[in-house]
């Protein structure tokens, strides 16, 4: 685990269950806010969250595992997540593209292989 990771670690305690185990770190381009912007992704055994960065401050995107409907590839190392997001009462789908070549931590794996059983990927 690089510096930076355990940095963003320690920056996303308070946002992480007691005992919830990190799977996967990886860094990713994302839509979460609307327009596509560089992003950290971190997938933990209860949530998926990424954490965008916007000037001076980091803007959280939690996405509960057990709101994730769908998982489509749309490439080698490119995938959108469908999910119910309660808090506003709409289906959204965030497009993540990991942005270095290859899968470093086996985050796309560890994405689909839901603990509830297998998604739906298309």
């Amino acid at each position: 685990m690089r510096i930076t990771d355990r940095i963003l670690l320690r920056g996303l305690q308070p946002f992480l269950a007691e005992g919830a185990e990190v799977l996967a770190i990886e860094r990713v381009r994302a839509d979460a806010l609307g327009e596509e912007r560089k992003a950290n992704a971190v997938l933990t055994d209860e949530h998926l969250l990424i954490v965008t960065a916007v000037r001076l401050k980091s803007v959280l995107t939690e996405v509960p595992r057990a709101d994730i409907r769908s998982i489509e590839v749309l490439g080698d190392d490119h995938v959108a997540v469908g999910f119910e997001d309660f808090a506003h009462a709409r289906h959204r789908v965030i497009d993540i593209e990991l942005r270095r070549k290859g899968d470093r931590n086996g985050f796309l794996a560890q994405l689909t292989a839901h603990p509830g059983g297998q998604l739906p990927v298309n």
